[in-house]
């Protein structure tokens, strides 16, 4: 076992530098986020023996609050670098019930002349995270306004070319870990908000991490009013102190012409990150809000038009009888702005539903080109892979987004799980879709694949249960429903589906 004084490690392909925070196959530097790199040479360093999750914790997250799913994100995020997805594991195995184990050779290796250009080309690009920014409103319920602004400010700072950003998924699960939040961030930003009379003020720092004090603040003050243009001021602001050397800027993207419109927007956009009945039905009303107040909101158009489609699929209150309606309002965003990577991806996770495979993929393949391979539509593209019977092609988006945002949330790994059922591998299925329900117990479409799963794997009693648990959790739902939010046009997996939930004793 190598002292900790070592620096390198080289296994299979790969060189790990641990003083430079880089992973590197065969002469390329590949992305990992920053606790995954210290997951991963934390195993390497401990590989005579087993690395339990409890361990983990404490060493890497300093024992915080974190749930299994930011240890679950940091291993899948290791085994997606590591190309490490097949069976069996040739990196890191999973010992069940004790935790994880790094068991490939490792040899202690020397930088090299070639690698050490490598790192210098990489050296000149900073990371930087996004803390969730504070809300201190005198007792008033607007965390919705700071949660807005943090992934407003992500998304216009993404644009920069001389920053690496890191996604929104990963401010939320790094926000409250300032001690640990990996050796690859440099920059930190925070941010709080406080209202005094009829003015908003926002308080921006910016640091280096690792370091207790700030190495720019400013004070931003603004009315209600005025807060569209308060967010592109600030976006411009911190673009300008982060690159002052960078092209001339101008304001992002317009989202709306009305604070009032905008206003609508945040809160929206924060009811339905809540993904429930009432809060979808919450976030449409204020979509339609923001649209009444200005009628040229693209954005506002395209998120109406996904949670209709939400309500839709799952029966909810408020759903329509098709989703003719959902596909006008995705087309309306279009033509209000066909620039929007947004607009289209949601156009085409509309159409998934349709029974429209080829001008699903038209679409979602304009919203990568439009947003430059944006995680978040790689993701909305693999899943619709699946529900139209293309897991192939689903496994391979999927493990792009992955590889772009470790930080993932539930239903990105019952897409992993959803794609597996239908090839065929059903431990890898069942493994996924018991995680999720690990972190969402009331997760239908995980519960109908597993039970699904469960059934096709020859595990007849186990499925019964999860039909049971399934009607526990959604009295109502039916084999139509199970047609109706997977509607495969492949008539081979639709029927297998039906058979699967019907031999497990749904109706």
């Amino acid at each position: 076992m190598e002292k900790h004084g070592e620096e390198s490690w080289q296994f299979g392909p790969f060189q790990l530098l641990s003083a430079t925070q880089e992973l590197i196959c065969s002469g390329v530097v590949v992305p990992v986020e920053p606790q995954s790199f210290r997951v991963l040479e934390y195993l390497i360093r401990h590989r005579d023996r087993v690395v339990s999750r409890d361990e983990l914790i404490e060493h890497i997250w300093q024992r915080a609050a974190v749930t299994d799913w930011a240890v679950s994100g940091a291993i899948k995020s290791v085994r997606t670098a590591l190309n490490d997805i097949g069976r069996p594991k040739q990196y890191l195995r999973t010992v069940h019930g004790r935790g994880y184990r790094f068991v490939a050779d490792v040899q202690i290796a020397s930088t090299q002349e070639p690698m050490a250009k490598t790192l210098t080309e990489n050296s000149s690009v900073r990371c930087i995270l996004v803390r969730e920014f504070a809300s201190h409103m005198d007792g008033q319920d607007e965390t919705y306004l700071a949660d807005g602004m943090t992934e407003d400010l992500i998304t216009d700072l993404a644009r920069l070319t001389s920053h690496r950003v890191l996604s929104r998924n990963a401010s939320r699960m790094l926000s409250d870990q300032a001690d640990s939040v990996g050796s690859q961030i440099t920059d930190l930003i925070d941010g709080s908000l406080r209202r005094i009379g009829q003015t908003i003020r926002v308080n921006i720092s910016l640091s280096q991490a690792g370091q207790n004090f700030p190495t720019w603040t400013e004070r931003f003050d603004f009315a209600p009013s005025s807060l569209i243009a308060a967010q592109d001021q600030i976006s411009l602001r911190l673009a300008g102190v982060l690159d002052p050397d960078g092209a001339e800027r101008q304001p992002g993207r317009v989202r709306a012409t009305s604070a009032a419109a905008y206003d609508h927007y945040l809160r929206g956009r924060f009811a339905y990150y809540r993904y429930d009945p009432k809060s979808f039905a919450e976030a449409l009303g204020h979509f339609e809000a923001a649209t009444e107040s200005d009628p040229t909101f693209a954005d506002a158009f395209a998120h109406q038009a996904y949670c209709r489609t939400a309500l839709y699929v799952f029966q909810w209150p408020g759903a329509g009888d098709n989703l003719d309606r959902a596909e006008e309002l995705a087309r309306m965003a279009i033509a209000l702005d066909d620039r929007s990577a947004l607009t289209f991806a949601r156009l085409g996770w509309v159409l998934g539903y349709r029974h429209q495979p080829e001008a699903t993929i038209e679409a979602f393949d304009r919203a990568l080109m439009l947003g430059h391979g944006n995680a978040e539509a790689m993701f909305a593209y693999g899943e619709t892979m699946n529900r139209l019977a293309q897991p192939d092609r689903a496994l391979e988006l999927l493990e792009q987004a992955f590889a772009k945002d470790s930080f993932h949330p539930p239903s990105w790994e019952f897409a992993k799980g959803h794609a597996r059922v239908l090839l065929g591998e059903f431990d890898a299925a069942i493994a996924h879709f018991t995680a999720v329900l690990s972190r969402v117990a009331r997760f239908i479409p995980a519960r109908v694949q597993l039970a699904r799963a469960l059934q096709e794997h020859g595990q007849h009693s186990a499925a019964q249960d999860m039909v049971r648990l399934l009607k526990s959790y959604a009295p109502k739902y039916s084999l139509a429903a199970a047609e109706r939010m997977f509607p495969y046009p492949d008539a081979q997996q639709k029927s297998r589906l039906i058979k699967a939930l019907s031999e497990a004793g749904l109706e």
